[in-house]
């Protein structure tokens, strides 16, 4: 390993010792609050530069892994299987990852200052662990790499959750985490159990071989029980249908700049382990269908996701439900990606490990892992910054209901306004991000000519009109209601505008700028990327 190679687990090494620099310097500003180090590098703003440094890092690691070969780490002797393998799919969800946890950093500053607390250092130590767990998670190639990233990644959003202790709510939140979390947790180690007992093997490639051999074509139904049971737990950290009743109570009661790391960083885990271990481990050719079962998570996960936002009343607990139904969006485009491989050419189309389908099986105009890839990054700038909106909104208000946004298109415009752009786009209305990221999505599906897949392209395009609806009924609270919470209709005036900081306000801009820039100047680029990181 030459120092160049240290480039590609550089973001991962970045979060692990910047977590403990802020760590240490956040106990020591708390015991000194007036001190010079609190002065100079209070925890918030440290936080943010090492954010910053570590952003560079994984976009330079993204460039390494595009222009050179992927690169291994912790082989085991003497099968010299690695434990890790960096390629460009890791590393594009690690970079995902690394920015919606910047973001959230930023949008943290704003919600510290109305909570006057100690402590700040392990809030941010948390962030900085749980994030460089999510890089580790996009990398394993191995079930028990995975597990241990999971868990890693797991204690620290139960962490997270519950940060305020002293609220109801927020332990509330912690506490279902948790408890859903262990049950899942255990279920999934008890598949990945069974598969290591059937195959002889933890690393995801031998698996494959395993299966795609015949070698246990009379176990096949102790292999789909195995597959069954990962899929509970990665179904949790997705949270799909039926996996999902967590979601928004924890939504709910988290405070708001987690919910909105948990609906996409750790979104972005899930969605990367998923991706590798169906399409890597568990070949189809080997009888294993678990085609047919994500087919019908991912209609069941959006249809019901849609259909329950629209009851809600708690813009929290709607945009947890969105991001139920948004999960299953992008699973049409891994149940793309995988219709596009051709079961006889499993083995050379996935190479050692990795996600870089070759051209001759996958074909370079499918759209089914781009398209993830395009929506994982335009779903980070549209949820991102409706949840800008939603913290500048509860700060002024001490409240996140839906009535909490009446009239807001006369006490803060630029936000109502940019709120109406980020819901165009999670309902997929152009020219927007979200709209580039479904059509991908949905032209892979389309391209297969699979009547499975148009029949579910047809059922999410349907879920995406039924979604305007809920999303727009916010909309009517801020343009057309003409009385504020808690007040009478003689009471109402447009006076009490809601001022909000320059950190949060400067996020919203740029959420917003790449939300709509995606949906038009850069949407040549970001495809570009997605494509060179699939092909």
């Amino acid at each position: 390993m030459t120092k160049y190679d240290l480039i590609y687990v550089a973001p991962i090494l970045m979060l692990a010792v910047s977590g403990l620099i802020v760590l240490i310097v956040g106990t020591i500003t708390d015991r000194f609050p007036k001190g010079r180090l609190n002065h100079w590098f209070p925890p918030e703003f440290l936080s943010i530069e090492l954010m910053i440094l570590t952003v560079g890092l994984a976009v330079a690691a993204l460039r390494m892994t595009i222009r050179h070969d992927p690169m291994a780490f912790f082989e085991l002797m003497p099968s010299r299987n690695p434990l890790l393998l960096i390629d460009p799919f890791a590393a594009f969800m690690g970079l995902i990852a690394v920015v919606g946890t910047l973001v959230v950093v930023v949008l943290s500053l704003e919600y510290f200052g109305d909570h006057n607390t100690r402590h700040r250092g392990e809030y941010y130590t948390l962030l900085f662990f749980a994030t460089s767990a999510i890089l580790l998670v996009a990398a394993s190639t191995d079930l028990l790499m995975i597990y241990l990233s999971l868990e890693f990644l797991s204690l620290s959003s139960y962490v997270l959750a519950a940060y305020w202790k002293n609220d109801e709510k927020s332990s509330e939140a912690g506490i279902k985490y948790f408890l859903f979390g262990a049950v899942s947790s255990a279920v999934m180690l008890y598949g990945m159990s069974m598969l290591y007992g059937l195959t002889n093997s933890t690393n995801l490639d031998a698996i494959a071989s395993t299966l795609a051999s015949g070698n246990l074509a009379g176990a096949s139904s102790a292999v789909l029980g195995a597959v069954l049971m990962v899929l509970v737990g990665l179904g949790f950290k997705l949270a799909l249908v039926p996996f999902h009743l967590w979601a928004p109570d924890t939504y709910e009661g988290a405070p708001t700049p987690i919910t909105a790391w948990l609906s996409v960083a750790s979104k972005a885990a899930g969605l990367a382990v998923v991706t590798r271990f169906l399409l890597v481990a568990i070949p189809q050719s080997a009888g294993i269908d678990w085609y047919t079962i994500i087919l019908v998570l991912s209609a069941v996960s959006m249809t019901l996701g849609n259909m329950v936002a629209i009851t809600q009343k708690n813009i929290k607990r709607m945009l947890a439900y969105s991001s139920i139904a948004q999960v299953g969006y992008m699973l049409v485009g891994v149940l793309a990606a995988a219709a596009a491989i051709t079961p006889n050419s499993f083995g050379s189309a996935i190479s050692v490990g990795y996600l870089a389908v070759s051209g001759e099986n996958l074909g370079t105009s499918n759209y089914g892992l781009a398209g993830l890839l395009i929506y994982a990054a335009s779903y980070l700038f549209m949820n991102l910054g409706a949840f800008a909106v939603v913290i500048a909104v509860e700060r002024r208000t001490g409240s996140s209901d839906i009535e909490a946004f009446a009239r807001l298109g006369k006490r803060a415009p630029f936000l109502a306004a940019s709120l109406v752009v980020f819901f165009l786009s999670l309902a997929g209305i152009p020219p927007t991000a979200g709209f580039i990221g479904k059509f991908y999505v949905f032209a892979g599906a389309i391209q297969t000519a699979r009547t499975d897949l148009l029949v579910l392209a047809l059922i999410a395009v349907a879920n995406s009109v039924i979604s305007v609806y809920y999303y727009f009924n916010v909309t009517r609270w801020m343009y057309f209601d003409k009385t504020e919470p808690g007040q009478s209709p003689e009471d109402s005036s447009s006076k009490q505008r809601i001022y909000t900081s320059f950190p949060t306000m400067a996020t919203v801009v740029l959420m917003l700028v790449f939300t709509i820039a995606i949906g038009c100047i850069l949407a040549a680029p970001v495809i570009k990327l997605a494509q060179s990181v699939v092909l």
